[in-house]
């Protein structure tokens, strides 16, 4: 089961349609295509980095003794990748100024989308009920209310 960050675009509405679901999870197409996935997902410095190392590893390969060292640092390169680029997405729209609503654990996209929508909207309905609370990030990349995601926890304390 993934958990989807539900982002939202600047002085949008939490029940907006144009809110971003971004699965917090294994990608596979991310872990064969590191660099064209990154590419992709317009996350251009990230991109060309990986696609610099995938061909030096590639040079590296052809050294003698050098392929089993090389492919060893092509998978931990590609298994990087596949788990934190996710993430690396929803750092770069938190950098344009859009806004965490909320993280939801589902089966797929379409469950997550049913649980966000079918919650805002029982809010919104409801002017008694305390409305969804938005993780507010900090502009040093820390979310001041939120919990640790990610390989790497670049907030806190363990």
């Amino acid at each position: 089961m993934a958990s989807y960050l539900i982002m939202t675009p600047p002085g949008a509405a939490a029940d907006d349609e144009r809110a971003r679901f971004i699965a917090d999870g294994f990608s596979w197409t991310a872990f064969f295509f590191p660099a064209l996935w990154l590419l992709a997902k317009r996350a251009w410095l990230f991109g060309i980095s990986v696609a610099v190392l995938q061909i030096l590893l590639i040079l590296v390969s052809t050294l003698p003794g050098g392929f089993t060292a090389a492919l060893i640092m092509q998978l931990a390169l590609s298994l990087l990748v596949s788990l934190e680029a996710p993430l690396f997405i929803a750092r770069k729209l938190f950098a344009q100024d859009w806004t965490l609503r909320s993280i939801v654990p589902a089966r797929n996209i379409e469950t997550a989308e049913e649980i966000y929508f079918s919650n805002t909207t029982a809010a919104a309905h409801h002017q008694s009920a305390t409305p969804l609370q938005s993780i507010e990030w900090s502009r040093s990349g820390r979310p001041e209310s939120a919990a640790g995601l990610g390989f790497f926890e670049s907030y806190g304390e363990r």
